[in-house]
């Protein structure tokens, strides 16, 4: 048995040591140490010790894991890290919901809806308006219908295009 003189001594071990109790070559755990950068924790008769605490993560995080992008890619889980990660996000749409920080698309739709045909109607009866109470002239009107129906033209396009770009997404 081992002579260990401090406790803390008991978690700090040699490349050969930790490769022998995981079943691993001593190569392979040198590379991930190295990679990992992974400073020795003592020296024990001429060679590095390192502790567990910081080899554990360093040879058992598969490599894809490292990657920042990769952490919240769903494609690149395992199933149940995947159906974790589906379930927290139905939770937090449920809570953007009711804190009423997420909208329902078809209420943002009858929203849009509403409000693109109260500015409608105020633009299709604007000419009226102008002959009535300003004593604009025909010729007047005319060229202040066609700017409202550019409005209109530009709206309903606005409108169009969101729907397809809605579509395209589904």
């Amino acid at each position: 048995m081992s002579d260990i003189s401090k406790i803390g001594d008991a978690y700090n071990w040699s490349v050969a040591k930790i490769a022998e109790a995981f079943g691993m070559d001593r190569k392979t755990v040198r590379k991930r140490l190295i990679d990992a950068n992974i400073t020795a924790a003592d020296t024990v008769r001429g060679n590095p010790v390192y502790a567990l605490k910081d080899v554990g993560p360093a040879l058992f995080v598969s490599e894809e894991f490292n990657e920042p992008e990769s952490l919240h890619d769903p494609s690149r889980m395992d199933p149940k890290s995947r159906k974790d990660w589906f379930q927290s996000e139905n939770e937090r749409v449920k809570l953007e919901s009711t804190l009423k920080q997420l909208v329902p698309a078809d209420e943002v739709h009858r929203e849009m809806a509403s409000m693109a045909k109260s500015v409608l109607q105020v633009l299709d009866t604007w000419p009226d308006r102008l002959e009535r109470d300003r004593g604009w002239l025909p010729e007047q009107i005319a060229e202040a219908q066609d700017i409202i129906d550019e409005m209109r033209d530009v709206l309903a396009g606005e409108v169009n295009s969101v729907g397809e770009e809605e579509d395209s997404d589904q």
